[in-house]
């Protein structure tokens, strides 16, 4: 079995609304006889109405996002990435499923659509190639996705790319902000911590009176409502969080134009 205590530290400011369920999951894998990871997570997925099953008993092809829409089960694979996934499907269970119906929705538009053009002999070309612009960025935030609570000021400094008032000159609004790291592949790089990690913000203002158990039900209610094709984020380097990385106690941190890019050169 992996050891994920050796790789994850619990203590890391972003994980601390995920630490409690992640260590519990461990200890059950431990514990288990055949150390699986599907199971450990079922054993703790709380109100999650989903299964966890092991992806190397499928045997067939499958599409991710409809196989678990219509099975209701998430294939599972021993590692930290699914490991991670795991646990964002446990604590944002809601938020997980409103998301994967839209993507389910979106393949199954494409393929009525597929056989409307076959039966016409005609071809709609962002349809036949590529998963969509909703599909592919409902995975990006999926992955690599990140919560604001957050004062008005914070939010527009943010969507500006006004690093030096995001985080300089309106540093002490973040005593009250609240940054939740959603995306499972962001949680995995942020193992190895570097400074140029950058996280997807989702442009839905969290008010901030809401209390963290809320947080879920808030968000699987408004994502419904976004445009997802027009990609409905913006970019955030969390180690510039105050509190998240030592060194940006100093104003300097942020200074490098390589990570925090003014919004003319900001992809």
């Amino acid at each position: 079995m992996q050891d994920y205590l050796s790789q994850i530290s619990w203590q890391a400011p972003w994980l601390c609304n995920w630490n409690k369920t992640g260590e519990a999951v461990i200890i059950t894998q431990k514990q288990l006889s055949d150390h699986s990871l599907a199971a450990a997570l079922n054993r703790n997925k709380g109100a999650l109405s989903f299964q966890f099953i092991d992806q190397a008993e499928l045997n067939e092809a499958f599409t991710y996002e409809s196989f678990i829409h219509e099975s209701k089960t998430i294939p599972t694979r021993q590692n930290t990435h699914d490991f991670l996934n795991g646990l964002s499907w446990i604590k944002y269970p809601s938020t997980k499923s409103s998301m994967l119906a839209l993507q389910a929705a979106e393949v199954k538009k494409r393929e009525e659509q597929s056989r409307i053009d076959s039966h016409l002999n005609t071809v709609d070309k962002r349809l036949q190639t590529g998963r969509g612009a909703v599909r592919d960025a409902i995975t990006v935030f999926d992955e690599n996705g990140v919560l604001l609570q957050a004062d008005e000021r914070l939010w527009s400094a943010l969507e500006e790319r006004d690093w030096q008032s995001l985080f300089i000159k309106h540093r002490a609004l973040w005593s009250s902000a609240k940054v939740w790291i959603f995306g499972h592949a962001l949680l995995e790089k942020l193992i190895t911590p570097r400074p140029s990690m950058t996280g997807h913000v989702l442009r839905l203002k969290i008010p901030l009176g809401l209390h963290e158990t809320q947080i879920d039900a808030w968000v699987s209610q408004h994502i419904t409502q976004l445009n997802w094709a027009t990609k409905p984020f913006t970019p955030l380097q969390v180690l510039g969080v105050p509190g998240w990385w030592a060194a940006n106690e100093s104003p300097g941190f942020y200074a490098d134009t390589q990570i925090f890019r003014p919004q003319s050169n900001t992809l």
